[in-house]
Formats: C-alpha cells, sequence, structure tokens
C-alpha cells in the first residue's frame, strides 16, 4: 500500500469506526413518535421490528478509541443527531449530523487535537431487516491543531454493502434467550479528502473491509437509565463479538451500547482493531412511557382537623408509580387559596413556625417528576387549637434593703416560674409612682436583680409582676416596705475636715487677721 494510500486508509477507517457500529444502533434505533409501549412486546417478551416516521430523531454521544501502527484516535462525537427525512418503498433515509472533539495521531505525520470539526451525511437503511445499505454524501472538516500549527482538513466518504442481499445484525422479533448469527457483512469503503500541510496533502482511497460472522444473544429485559429517559423494557443483547447493546421497545431504539475490541478486516492479514466505542441515547423525541407523580395523600395535620398544635409541621405521603425521583411545591398560608412557601423539596416533610392560636389555615402539596409530569395536590385545610396558656405564678416578694437614705442607690430581687416553660419578663414597682419596666426575658425560675435610687424621705412598699413571652400576666408579689427616714447626710469627719479647709484658706487670705488682732 502507498504512503499516501495509507493515510486515506486510516482517515477512512477512522470515519468507518466512528459511523459503522453509530450505523448499526441507527438500523435499531428507530421509533414512532407515539409514547407508549407495545403490548405484545411486554406480554410475550418480544421486540417487534419498529416502524419509523418523518421527523422521528435520535441524539447520541458516541465514543471512540483505536489504535493501530502508527496511527490513534480518542475522539468523542457529541449531539450526533440522526433524523428520519424520506420514506420510501423500500427504505429509509436518514440525515446526520454532530461535532467531533478529541485527539488524533495519522501515519505519524500529522498528530494534535480536533477543533472546529463537524461531520453530516446521509444513511439509507431497509424496512424490512434494518439493515444498513449505503452511507453517502458523508463530510466531515474541521482543523487539527498540533504544537507549533494548525491545519484544516476535510474528507468525503461513501460506504456500501458489498453483498446482495444485504446484511442486516439483528432478528426482529427479538425474543428474550433467543440466539442469532449475523453472517459475514462486507463494506466497500471510498475516500477523498485533503489537508492543508505546507503543501496541500490528498487523501484518497477506494478499499473493501468485512466483519467476521458472529453470534448475538438476548439475554434478558432491564431497566436502563440514561440521559434520554428511564426505560424499563429495554432488551439486552450480547455477542462473542464483545458488543452489546441494550434496545428498548417504547423506544424504537438501541439506548445503549458499549463496543469491545472489534475487529475489521481488509484482507486475512490486514486489519483494524477499534478498542472501545460507547454509544448512549441523549435526546429523542419518543421518549419513555410516564406516568405523573402520585397525588399527594394523607395530609398531616389531617384535612378539617381542629385543635392543632401551634408548634406542628407539615407532612405527607408522595411518590412515583415510574420510580422516578419527585420533588414537592409547600402552598400554604391563612388566606385561600394559600401562597407558595417553598419550590421543588424533596422531603415530603415543611417545618413550619409557632402557628397562630384559633387560626385557619389552608395548604396544598404538587409534586413533580424527574421527566417534568406533575401531579397537583388536593386543597387541604386546619384550625389550631384555643391558647390553654397559663401566666406566671406569683412572684416571690422582694428581697433587699428594708431601710435607707435618701440619694443611695439599693438592690432588690425576685423570681417566678412559669408551669408552661415560657420565658420571664419582670415589672419592679418602686411605690414612689415610678417603676422598672418590663425586664427581660428570663428563664422561667432565673432570679432578676435590679437597682433603685429613691430621691426623698418615705416609706414605699416595693412590689413586682411577672409575664410571659406569650403576654399572659401573672398577680403581684407581696409587698416590701421600704423605708427612708434618713435624708442625705455628711459624716461629722467630713464637715470638720471642710471647715478646716476653709479656715486654712481665709487664713492664707489675711480675711482673719482683723479678728486676731482685736
Amino acid at each position: 500500500m502507498k504512503k499516501s494510500e495509507k493515510i486515506g486508509a486510516l482517515v477512512c477507517m477512522l470515519l468507518l469506526m466512528s459511523f459503522l457500529p453509530a450505523a448499526d444502533i441507527v438500523g435499531t434505533n428507530v421509533g414512532q413518535t407515539k409514547v407508549g409501549m407495545d403490548s405484545r412486546a411486554l406480554q410475550n417478551d418480544s421486540a417487534d421490528i419498529p416502524v419509523w416516521e418523518n421527523g422521528n430523531y435520535w441524539i447520541y454521544d458516541i465514543g471512540l478509541s483505536y489504535e493501530a501502527t502508527g496511527a490513534s484516535a480518542e475522539v468523542t462525537i457529541t449531539n450526533l443527531h440522526f433524523e428520519v427525512t424520506n420514506i420510501g418503498s423500500e427504505s429509509y433515509t436518514l440525515t446526520f449530523n454532530g461535532e467531533i472533539i478529541g485527539s488524533v495521531v495519522l501515519a505519524g505525520i500529522i498528530e494534535g487535537v480536533l477543533q472546529n470539526t463537524v461531520i453530516n451525511g446521509k444513511m439509507s437503511i431497509g424496512k424490512s431487516d434494518l439493515a444498513m445499505e449505503r452511507l453517502y454524501d458523508t463530510h466531515i472538516e474541521g482543523n487539527i491543531k498540533r504544537q507549533f500549527v494548525t491545519n484544516s482538513f476535510w474528507v468525503d466518504l461513501e460506504m456500501k454493502q458489498n453483498v446482495t442481499p444485504v446484511v442486516s445484525p439483528y432478528d426482529f422479533p427479538i425474543d428474550v434467550n433467543e440466539t442469532w448469527s449475523v453472517p459475514l457483512m462486507t463494506f466497500w469503503i471510498y475516500a477523498n479528502g485533503e489537508v492543508s500541510l505546507a503543501v496541500p496533502y490528498p487523501l484518497y482511497y477506494d478499499f473493501p473491509v468485512y466483519i467476521e460472522e458472529h453470534n448475538l444473544a438476548c439475554t434478558g429485559k432491564e431497566t436502563v437509565n440514561i440521559l434520554a429517559g428511564k426505560y424499563n423494557d429495554a432488551f439486552h443483547v450480547s455477542g462473542s463479538t464483545k458488543y452489546e447493546f441494550w434496545y428498548s421497545p417504547t423506544a424504537r431504539n438501541v439506548v445503549k451500547a458499549p463496543y469491545n475490541n472489534i475487529r475489521m478486516w481488509y484482507n486475512e492479514s490486514l486489519y483494524w482493531d477499534l478498542n472501545e466505542l460507547g454509544a448512549e441515547l441523549t435526546e429523542t423525541n419518543v421518549k419513555p412511557p410516564n406516568e405523573p407523580p402520585h397525588l399527594p395523600s394523607n395530609p398531616n395535620p389531617a384535612n378539617n382537623s381542629t385543635d392543632v398544635n401551634v408548634n406542628t409541621d407539615l407532612s405527607w405521603t408522595g411518590g412515583d408509580p415510574d420510580g422516578d425521583e419527585v420533588v414537592y411545591d409547600v402552598y400554604f398560608g391563612t388566606t385561600y387559596p394559600p401562597p407558595n412557601v417553598e419550590m421543588a423539596q424533596p422531603s415530603t416533610t415543611y417545618n413550619l413556625v409557632t402557628l397562630d392560636y384559633n387560626t385557619t389555615y389552608y395548604w396544598r402539596i404538587d409534586a413533580w417528576d424527574s421527566i417534568g409530569f406533575s401531579t397537583t395536590g388536593p386543597d387541604w385545610t386546619f384550625k389550631t387549637g384555643i391558647s390553654t396558656n397559663n401566666p406566671p405564678n406569683k412572684p416571690e416578694k422582694p428581697s433587699g434593703p428594708t431601710s435607707g437614705i435618701v440619694g443611695t442607690t439599693y438592690s432588690y430581687s425576685s423570681y417566678s416560674t412559669d408551669s408552661d416553660g415560657d420565658q420571664i419578663y419582670y415589672l419592679f414597682d418602686w411605690g414612689d409612682g415610678s417603676d422598672s419596666g418590663w425586664l427581660g426575658p428570663y428563664d422561667s425560675g432565673k432570679t432578676v436583680n435590679v437597682s433603685y435610687v429613691w430621691d426623698s424621705v418615705g416609706t414605699y412598699g416595693i412590689k413586682v409582676k411577672a409575664k410571659d413571652i406569650t403576654g399572659a400576666e401573672s398577680e403581684w408579689s407581696d409587698s416590701l416596705a421600704v423605708s427612708m427616714p434618713k435624708a442625705y447626710y455628711l459624716p461629722m469627719q467630713k464637715i470638720l475636715e471642710m471647715l478646716s479647709n476653709w479656715f486654712m484658706l481665709m487664713l492664707r487670705d489675711g480675711m482673719l487677721t482683723g479678728i486676731f488682732n482685736l
């Protein structure tokens, strides 16, 4: 094989490896747009050949790992969009397009990272057996960024089965525990392209490849949860050639397919190995069947209940018949309809602040599953009980000095307890027309200390009242009599000291000289 032919062959093989498994997947990946499951497929554990319609589409992410002498690839074809665009008497036409990212090495000459690389084309699929008959008008172009330079490239590709009749790798209807043999598959590949090196490097090749006969078996039905949805009816098919796929009658698609160590032959001595290729359905207009979430039920507090504790929380029963994850919107308030207070919470319990006594509340729960289906819950209501709050007990008689001097600060204390455990405020009445104002709150049973100064002589009665945080007041405590019989006075020592200071001051200033001269 000439050098240019070798490079061309490698490019073609890269494309073939990207599309041959994808084409096989598409061959089993098409379905009708109606949402629902084939009842016979479920009852008989059998999947009939699907029927495609114009506008059906399936989008995949496909990861490719390839390595050979002088060549390798680690690429991902993202958003690879297949769509039915024409329905003939014996075949379907699909168009496809996507983006290619990753790195490639071609014959040791071109090595780098793909940039702005896109691919598009068409394919023909047999209606009776979903055999891929032809891949055509396929074009790939982009850039390969190397260490110091970026080279643009393009390749046109065509591929068709080189046997009559064409071979299908699938044996519809697919039945659980069925095994079948896939005959030798031969493809003829034509490629033409160019890489913009210092001198434009042409790419051209025309060659056949084949995949050896191999066996497949349907081992059972499983649930596959992927980006496109949750498919509960996926037929698991595996083969001696180390690849497997999951086909869903609901999706009329293969929804997932990991391939490993697939060998394609050019002749008895020349072949290419595909190390890994993984395909997964990310989006489609053929959605899995889905039931909306269960109607929220079993409300707590119960609907129309009365005398509900003001410290209650909301709870309910939810869930989803498909096993989807569910979140809940909470509506709650004293008006009808109640306002929204929480969006998309996963819990079936909602914590409330302390409610008001003797008040009617309205609430509702709306459920949403991960597919986007919702169920609006019923309207519920309940009424809180009438307050049974007890006021604090009568405070202890204030303790502190019972006599004193006007203008001097004195400290007094008292305490009360609350049978409901509420915190307490205190109000001291000083007996002279003034009070302390409400002090606190303090924990039940905690002693409170407060100071006061009387500014006139008299006898005063000190008393204290308690009030809990809900506003319930106790009766006044017993009164403590306090006498202020003494006005403010100076001790004799202080008076003598002041007189002495005055005398010395007058003597210094000579104001007392005349007195001493008399």
